[in-house]
């Protein structure tokens, strides 16, 4: 699949602007970016939207938007909704060559034939009876469907395929991750190549621009092995050669299920609102049901390691192996995600931090309010201080409203020491040295003083300056808010 592919190499990620983008998304558009990085190829976002009842504009610009979020870049753009003169073109040159004929057969005669299969234990396969029909009955069915605003469909007719090329009579390919795959095209029936309403089918309009398009790799979700049977069988019916393939696991939720845009918990949006970086869900989604095998030498010996985290996306490029992607289903896991996040935030330097805070999660403003507040040099420090204690970025904003003035604590039903509250206040108040090893020893000695444990001074003291009884090093926070911030806090 992948020889000689340098500069000539076409992939394409294809969603359906009928609802927000999802995980599982997100990791086939990464792989195919990827892929493409990796060949020096072209990776094009085409939007498939022949769907026009469930397709809308707002919902491919958050698409957009997304991709952009994570920075997958692409070097074309199209829309299927603007390429039906395409999908003519094609339909044409097969009813040229009498390989599709017009269906008339309504919903409700497929659904019966589909639920008589089922009662027989039998897969469903169209029975072709519109391939039959007289002129006359043709011309009587469409003067019916003309009346009721609806069109014929039109089929793909598998026999005359067949019989144009006796070869076809195993649809095979090779997939990259799967290996050898052989479908019989007698069990697949004569499928819908353009539907009732006038709108080209899936299938066809995909597999189409494809060809059309110069896609050399089709990489995709494994729930589409047994629409690429069809697809190859519509090339070949053209004379035309298909793409390779490559079919990746799906993603599956905790409770089994295949991730998807109507789940709540796969939608990019839920990810970003808890605050994830973006590097940290490539990341992880890269690593999940794919193994990036590495070589390195340690103590003069080569060994192997699976990696877990990657520098940036070009490295992910770079050790991609398309073929050691799982066949198997992946388990979509947001501890191990925040276990990644963690670990990201902890090695991002401060300066890298406060871009991504900046033109990922808008908070620009609260940025510059604590620049101005505490000057550069110490708002660094916070920044580096922050990313290393908490897990995700909407913890670390959280945090932000501790360092400015107005901070307001709600200490309702809390319950504390006035008396050590008063003696911490005093101590402070008259310190000249404000650094942590002075507050650490001024901490335990008003403890000692009052007859309370240094536990009990920590908690009272923080209390007073965040609102909270736990969370990061007090000793810390103290130091950069300075002694008239803490003094004011504890004079409440």
């Amino acid at each position: 699949m992948e020889e000689n592919l340098a500069n000539h190499l076409r992939v394409r990620f294809a969603p359906s602007p009928t609802g927000n983008l999802h995980m599982g998304g997100v990791r086939t558009a990464l792989f195919n970016y990827i892929f493409a990085l990796k060949y020096k190829g072209r990776f094009i976002l085409r939007i498939d939207d022949t769907d026009r009842a469930r397709s809308k504009k707002e919902y491919e610009d958050a698409i957009a938007d997304d991709l952009r979020w994570f920075e997958i870049n692409w070097d074309e753009f199209y829309r299927q909704s603007e390429r039906t003169f395409i999908y003519e073109k094609y339909l044409n040159s097969l009813k040229k060559n009498g390989l599709v004929y017009e269906c008339f057969c309504t919903e409700e005669e497929i659904l019966k034939s589909k639920e008589i299969a089922v009662r027989s234990k039998k897969p469903y396969i169209y029975n072709g009876r519109c391939a039959n029909l007289s002129s006359g009955e043709k011309e009587k069915l469409s003067l019916s469907f003309k009346e009721k605003g609806l069109y014929p469909s039109v089929r793909l007719n598998i026999a005359q395929v067949l019989r144009m090329a006796p070869s076809f009579n195993s649809i095979e390919f090779n997939d990259a991750v799967h290996g050898h795959l052989s479908f019989n095209p007698k069990l697949i029936g004569d499928f819908i190549l353009k539907t009732e309403d006038n709108r080209f089918a899936y299938n066809f309009a995909s597999i189409i621009d494809d060809y059309d398009l110069g896609i050399t790799h089709v990489i995709r979700g494994e729930d589409h092995i047994s629409n690429t049977p069809k697809q190859i069988l519509i090339l070949k019916a053209l004379g035309k050669e298909p793409p390779a393939f490559a079919h990746i696991s799906l993603l599956y939720g905790k409770d089994g299920k295949i991730m998807s845009k109507r789940d709540a918990a796969a939608n990019i949006q839920y990810y970003k609102e808890k605050g994830y970086l973006p590097e940290a869900i490539l990341n992880y989604l890269v690593v999940t049901g794919n193994t990036f095998t590495i070589h390195e030498y340690r103590n003069g010996k080569k060994e192997i390691f699976e990696k877990e985290i990657f520098s940036d996306i070009s490295e992910m490029a770079e050790l991609l192996d398309i073929k050691k992607a799982k066949g198997s289903g992946a388990i979509f896991n947001e501890d191990k995600l925040r276990h990644i996040n963690e670990r990201l935030l902890a090695g991002m330097p401060a300066g890298k931090l406060i871009k991504i805070l900046t033109e990922k999660f808008q908070a620009g403003d609260a940025l510059k309010k604590l620049q101005e507040t505490y000057g550069e040099s110490i708002y660094v420090e916070i920044i580096d201080f922050l990313k290393n204690e908490f897990k995700t970025v909407k913890e670390i904003l959280k945090e932000f409203d501790i360092f400015f003035d107005g901070f307001n604590i709600e200490l309702d039903g809390i319950k504390y020491d006035a008396g050590l509250k008063t003696a911490l206040l005093n101590n402070l108040r008259n310190t000249e040295d404000f650094g942590e090893k002075s507050t650490k020893n001024i901490i335990k000695e008003t403890a000692s003083e009052n007859g309370k444990t240094v536990k009990e001074s920590y908690e009272t003291l923080r209390l007073f300056v965040t609102g909270r009884l736990d969370g990061p090093s007090i000793l810390k926070i103290i130091k950069f808010l300075g002694r008239d911030r803490v003094v004011k806090r504890l004079s409440v």
